[in-house]
């Protein structure tokens, strides 16, 4: 979007990045791209998403939880529970405007690099904490990814009934929270630069999870403790059909005619249009009520064509209809082109694509940085400059 690269928002900024895998990383190549200097600290045997390769023959060397969340980054190990580690870390600390840490709750005040301890040394540092379920809450020693909190925050449960949990295939929670991560720091610096107020940041993988839960949560909020969201047989919880997945003669598509005028199109466009008569089907609670219905008669007219020929005529009306494509459709798509969503980066050396970020500025290409740093590549530079060898 921009061809002229002149300031960023968050040059000059220092940021530790003492976190790993996937929420933390996004966060602080969010920062990265918005202009931030990002040192990442890692322990001597790397972060872990550095392991995390593919199996995939012939791009083995690719580590798709790191690459795309690391680039332009400095890189140093330091070992925190050693007394010359910690003192290397709070030299960093001193010069640094934000750190972000992903430690279990309680980890780095044993390690007497707190908040406090921070402040102690650097009162203008902001101090973010990322977690899996929040400090001083009762599972706060628990170990939690992405899909354990899944779990925990019921993401899993309004699925249909009869059928095994699915997962969601990808880090949804993980990736919304490194954008809320961002957001906070973003909005703790505003605060800082406007009102001298430092703020201590505090994000959850479980807070978030529950927020994109948010419509059926509130669902569950205003019912007895003992009585579940999930919608009497036949019906719907809320009042959204018809929307969803359905059958094509070829496969699936997906689509929302709920809103009236949507509605109607649609009866019209498939070729039932007394649909729009039956008081069963007269609005949108009266279709969710009447859900099971709805649906087996959508199915058996939907299945007769391809998702293609319906996603094209639908469209083509002003109804929202899309067919299900694959990782390998989304990417040599016109519109992932379109959108320059592909991105360069080197790592080891070898010239890789990874996302770009989703966000356009005017002034600036959030995505130029390219280059993934090797485990360590900077601690000469980094911790001769702070008065400490590598820790």
């Amino acid at each position: 979007m921009s061809s002229q690269q002149t300031s960023r928002p968050l040059d000059g900024i220092r940021v530790l990045d003492l976190t790993a895998n996937v929420a933390g990383p996004l966060a602080c190549q969010v920062l990265a791209d918005l202009g931030a200097h990002v040192i990442k600290i890692e322990p001597p045997s790397g972060e872990a998403a550095r392991r995390i390769t593919s199996t995939i023959p012939g791009i083995e060397h690719l580590t798709p939880y790191f690459a795309p969340n690391n680039r332009g980054k400095q890189s140093i190990r330091l070992e925190l529970g050693t007394a010359e580690g910690a003192a290397a870390f709070r030299r960093l600390a001193a010069e640094a405007d934000v750190v972000v840490q992903g430690m279990r709750p309680g980890t780095m005040e044993r390690h007497g690099l707190g908040p406090d301890d921070i402040a102690a040394v650097n009162p203008r540092c902001i101090y973010a904490s990322l977690s899996a379920y929040g400090g001083g809450s009762p599972l706060e020693d628990r170990p939690g990814i992405d899909m354990t909190v899944q779990a925990e925050a019921g993401c899993l449960s309004a699925q249909p009934s009869g059928q095994a949990p699915r997962l969601i295939p990808f880090q949804l929670v993980d990736s919304a929270t490194g954008h809320v991560l961002a957001q906070a720091v973003l909005g703790a610096l505003l605060h800082r630069e406007r009102f001298g107020v430092v703020n201590r940041v505090e994000v959850s993988l479980y807070d978030v999870a529950c927020s994109l839960a948010a419509n059926y949560l509130t669902l569950q909020l205003n019912l007895p403790a003992d009585t579940s969201t999930h919608a009497p047989t036949g019906r719907r919880a809320v009042a959204v059909e018809p929307s969803g997945v359905f059958p094509a003669s070829d496969g699936h598509l997906v689509l929302a005619a709920y809103v009236q005028p949507h509605w109607l199109t649609f009866v019209a466009l498939i070729g039932r249009p007394e649909l729009a008569d039956d008081p069963r089907f007269a609005d949108q609670a009266a279709r969710s009520i009447n859900s099971k219905a709805l649906r087996a008669t959508l199915e058996a007219v939907l299945s007769t064509r391809t998702a293609d020929e319906w996603v094209e005529l639908f469209t083509a009306a002003g109804v929202m209809a899309a067919r299900i494509n694959t990782w390998g459709e989304v990417v040599h798509s016109d519109l992932f082109a379109q959108r320059e969503l592909r991105a360069k980066a080197v790592q080891d050396g070898k010239d890789i694509d990874v996302l770009a970020t989703p966000a356009r500025y005017s002034t600036f290409t959030a995505s130029a940085v390219t280059a993934l740093p090797a485990l360590g590549e900077h601690e000469a530079e980094l911790l001769t400059a702070t008065g400490g060898a590598r820790v």
